[in-house]
């Protein structure tokens, strides 16, 4: 019979290392925005001192085309994207949703950036397609900015968990099921050899599942140690969050609540050679 023992601290794979605390360091964030009217709010929105990121004293740079977007993403030096969609390729270009879309895409499959879309086209028919691909979040403009900061500080602290979290783990391969997961690359690979992009979140979670002893994991231990949330920030809801994991790897993995503690478990899940 499983265990239904709550994790303890101990068992925590993100256990920090001894001496000063880790101090979260400002994020370099780019937005790519064709109207400089609403760049400004969302900067101003990230500049308010009475936030979190505010705080923060973040670095903000803004082009309006994806040609000069793309300058950043080579380089690879930005941490946080804040992508429009109906968005033109160069300056004097009309503006045109796809090829949005097409950046968002490019950004999530060439770093491991924190991605909110912020864009004025209607999120229920938007996002679902761009999350599943790996987009962090989505704000609509016409919801307004207010949003904006409390959305950025949650990416970009899960962001920087992330990579904190590879300087012990990264490269390590485990096989979940029939599908291969490798610490520090966000694409999961089924036998078939089909493969899935996994949010910043889900690529946490199931790196904690896989590292920690007991495979297994509560919702405060999760938001609280591993992803670092403060006890009155939005945390994840596991009974939500684990079913539309499952559904993402076509219930291809075997990952089940314990009773009624709260505790859910990974099961056949075993570390492989990496080679």
């Amino acid at each position: 019979m499983a265990s239904t023992k709550r994790p303890s601290n101990v068992d925590v794979a993100d256990k920090s290392p001894s001496g000063p605390v880790d101090v979260m360091r400002a994020p370099r964030i780019l937005i790519v925005d064709d109207d400089k009217a609403d760049a400004d709010r969302i900067g101003i929105a990230l500049k308010n001192p009475l936030t979190k990121i505010g705080q923060l004293d973040c670095k903000i740079e803004w082009v309006n085309n994806t040609a000069g977007a793309r300058q950043y993403l080579e380089k690879d030096e930005i941490d946080l994207y804040f992508l429009d969609l109906d968005i033109s390729e160069y300056s004097g270009a009309p503006t045109n949703k796809e090829t949005g879309k097409a950046f968002v895409k490019a950004v999530i499959d060439n770093t491991n950036a924190g991605i909110i879309v912020c864009s004025n086209l209607p999120i229920d028919e938007e996002a679902p397609p761009l999350i599943d691909y790996g987009a962090d979040d989505y704000v609509e403009k016409s919801y307004g900015f207010m949003a904006i900061a409390p959305r950025a500080m949650s990416v970009w602290r899960r962001t920087h968990t992330e990579r904190r979290s590879k300087q012990s783990h990264s490269g390590r391969k485990f096989r979940i099921g029939n599908w291969i997961f490798t610490i520090g690359d966000r694409q999961i690979t089924y036998r078939s050899g089909i493969s899935k992009r996994l949010s910043i979140t889900e690529h946490i979670f199931l790196r904690h599942l896989c590292a920690v002893d007991g495979h297994a994991i509560d919702s405060e231990i999760f938001n609280i140690e591993v992803l670092r949330r403060e006890k009155d920030d939005k945390h994840v809801r596991l009974d939500v969050f684990v079913p539309r994991l499952r559904a993402k790897l076509n219930n291809m993995i075997d990952l089940v609540p314990q009773g009624r503690t709260g505790i859910y478990k990974l099961l056949d899940v075993e570390e492989v050679s990496s080679l």
